[in-house]
């Protein structure tokens, strides 16, 4: 399966020592190349973490995430499709921008 921009995926996510992981939601903000890399962002379920962005139901275009959840946009990646545990779902052209514009401002 080739992964998309917009999709929510869960992965074994590496700490930042990269000693261990955790499977945690991250969304694509960058399809997954030839090599079978993407680019993404963490997803908490953490209302009190810093620099998120929430994910509205209205969001969701195709499944949805168990718990109400925030995208890190200050936990930005460039993972491997071979992390990936499954499809969790896919959200929509609005939210990708709002997460892009939070992301920019923080540079």
């Amino acid at each position: 399966m080739i992964y998309k921009r917009g999709d929510i995926v869960l992965i074994y996510f590496p700490f930042t020592s990269l000693v261990k992981s955790k499977k945690r939601p991250v969304l694509l903000i960058k399809s997954e190349n030839t090599y079978g890399d993407f680019v993404c962002f963490q997803i908490t379920s953490k209302k009190t973490q810093s620099s998120i962005c929430p994910i509205d139901q209205k969001f969701f275009t195709e499944g949805n995430l168990p718990l109400a959840s925030y995208i890190k946009y200050d936990k930005c990646f460039t993972l491997h499709s071979s992390l990936v545990d499954k499809k969790l779902a896919s959200v929509n052209h609005e939210l990708l921008t709002n997460v892009k514009t939070f992301f920019c401002n923080t540079l």
